[in-house]
């Protein structure tokens, strides 16, 4: 396991901090930080070709120390935005969102000018997709349609600095708790809703009960660097293992009330044709739906990620 050193500058001259870590230098790709937490816009690539390997080592480097990469004027075809995901990994399809223009391995985040907020799974707090799969996914890759003029923006929180902050004791605690989430119930819950109260879901899928529930360590564990980030999320959570419910919901809102700090965030204005790549293993997020009489229509493909580390997987 490749181990990565946490910095704190301490108040002296150095190298600048950015997303926890030491700025790296870039010479192939351009690099913009977003902000001081997480996220960079990345220039002088065009992702309709592919990549060379100098590039591409630069693009990984950026997603692994920012979690959050910004492309712009990326105007692809579904297969090109498919060959370009493939380099993050292997494309799975997802349960419980809706497929894009019959492919099965593209999803799609749509609302309509004359749709209700909650048309679209926006959840009223930063979260994790699906983390009741055996294996979540380890990152999104998402592009823009068709955005609103004004609003429409997604936010990320960074789970490394989330948990990084806590005290010696919470982490103590946490790191040797385990959280229950399950997918099961979702279109039984969406069915008792009235009509446009509904989610927009996936009609049907192939997935098997047993992929629709899964225990994973609250804190989770970057499995070359041995970074550790909160992984207890609100989006599909039932309890910490061992834990009564109110117990869990208790914990779980301290939590997620960390996660709103703004010192974590940073936030993405989409313009058309702009792809954005984030690791939904070490960062949380949700929509801005701030917006009204516009439409909003994003595409993405879900990569695969590896099973859930926890702070009881690191080497002695």
């Amino acid at each position: 396991m490749r181990k990565l050193s946490v910095v704190d500058n301490g108040g002296t001259v150095g190298t600048p901090i950015v997303a926890g870590l030491p700025m790296p230098e870039f010479r192939h790709i351009g690099v913009e930080p977003i902000s001081g937490a997480c996220g960079c816009e990345i220039s002088g690539v065009d992702l309709r070709e592919p990549l060379s390997d100098a590039v591409l080592a630069e693009v990984m480097k950026a997603f692994e120390q920012f979690l959050v990469i910004v492309f712009r004027d990326q105007d692809l075809t579904p297969e090109q935005h498919k060959a370009f995901s493939r380099y993050f990994g292997e494309i799975t399809e997802l349960p419980q969102a809706p497929i894009y223009d019959g492919h099965r391995d593209m999803q799609e985040v749509r609302r309509e000018a004359h749709e209700p907020e909650n048309v679209v799974p926006s959840f009223e707090h930063f979260h994790t997709d699906s983390p009741f799969l055996p294996r979540p996914p380890k990152c999104i890759v998402m592009r823009s349609l068709e955005v609103p003029q004004w609003g429409g923006d997604t936010a990320f929180s960074n789970a490394y600095l989330v948990y990084e902050h806590l005290s010696d004791g919470m982490k103590a605690l946490l790191d040797g708790l385990q959280v229950v989430y399950s997918g099961k119930d979702i279109w039984s819950k969406n069915e008792k809703l009235a009509p446009e109260k509904r989610l927009r879901l996936r009609e049907s899928h192939d997935f098997g009960e047993d992929q629709l529930e899964s225990i994973h360590p609250a804190v989770r564990v970057h499995p070359e660097t041995g970074r550790k980030a909160l992984f207890a999320t609100s989006a599909y959570f039932k309890r910490f293992v061992g834990w009564s419910e109110d117990e869990s919901k208790a914990l779980l809102a301290y939590l997620q009330s960390l996660a709103q700090h703004l010192h974590y965030h940073c936030r993405i204005k989409w313009k058309k044709d702009t792809l954005i790549v984030w690791d939904n293993r070490f960062t949380l997020h949700r929509g801005v739906h701030d917006f009204k009489y516009e439409r909003r229509h994003l595409i993405r493909t879900t990569v695969i990620g590896e099973r859930p580390l926890g702070p009881g997987s690191l080497p002695r």
